[in-house]
């Protein structure tokens, strides 16, 4: 039977060096994920062309489109607006609070993904390093005349 070969302390910090950087350029760009935000402008926009419209079945229209982007609460909060300017500036507050939020959690979650599998994938390559078997082992030759007495 072949004996394992030893996994040295370089090969395993040249792994672990290689996918955390990885993992730690990941985590960094998670700061720049603003899919939620972005989509909060867009309703925004919307919110406030139907405010500078004055017709209410406009107003109307745009706060319904802002419902899908709210949570409980803030659906909540929206059912109890008017559809006239003062209503369209409190559903853009709320609006705000709720794209805050939700931009706030997309990016914790990306930020977890992205460790769980920067970890996974160093704990991957060291297993590899570590499963090919080697041939046996030389024994070091000892000259016989330093084993007389």
């Amino acid at each position: 039977m072949a004996a394992r070969e030893r996994i040295s302390g370089q090969r395993i910090g040249m792994m672990l060096t290689g996918f955390l950087m990885i993992t730690l350029i990941g985590v960094f760009a998670t700061y720049a994920s603003p899919i939620p935000g972005m989509r909060g402008v867009i309703v925004e926009a919307q919110l406030a062309q139907a405010a500078a419209s004055g017709d209410a079945g406009t107003m109307r229209a745009a706060l319904v489109a802002t419902k899908p982007l709210l949570g409980i609460n803030g659906q909540k909060t929206l059912a109890t607006l008017s559809p006239d300017p003062a209503g369209m500036a409190r559903a853009a507050v709320v609006l705000n609070h709720a794209t805050l939020q939700a931009s706030n959690l997309v990016s914790y979650r990306i930020r977890l993904m992205v460790i769980v599998i920067g970890i996974l994938a160093a704990a991957f390559g060291i297993a590899v390093l570590g499963i090919r078997d080697s041939g046996p082992m030389n024994p070091v030759a000892v000259p016989p005349e330093a084993t007389k007495p």
